[in-house]
């Protein structure tokens, strides 16, 4: 899970409210719940967001390699 406490937030929010929890963009979202079925479920006509299941989506994301091409070639001179 996140980092993010989970009584913080709704289970369930509209995409909206997950583009903003998330920093995803809304297209990102639906490629990602395309991906992972329950992602989003279905009220009538409200598309609804799992935030559960989307903490774990992006936790299963690998850490980000950091680079500083511009210091690396500095330390060398």
């Amino acid at each position: 899970m996140s980092q993010t406490s989970t009584a913080n937030r709704p289970r369930y929010g509209k995409i909206p409210a997950a583009q903003q929890y998330s920093g995803r963009s809304r297209s990102r979202l639906y490629q990602l719940a395309a991906a992972h079925p329950g992602l989003f479920v279905k009220d009538g006509r409200t598309t609804l967001v799992d935030f559960d299941k989307l903490d774990g989506i992006l936790a299963s994301f690998p850490p980000a390699e950091i680079k500083l091409p511009y210091l690396a070639k500095r330390t060398r001179a």
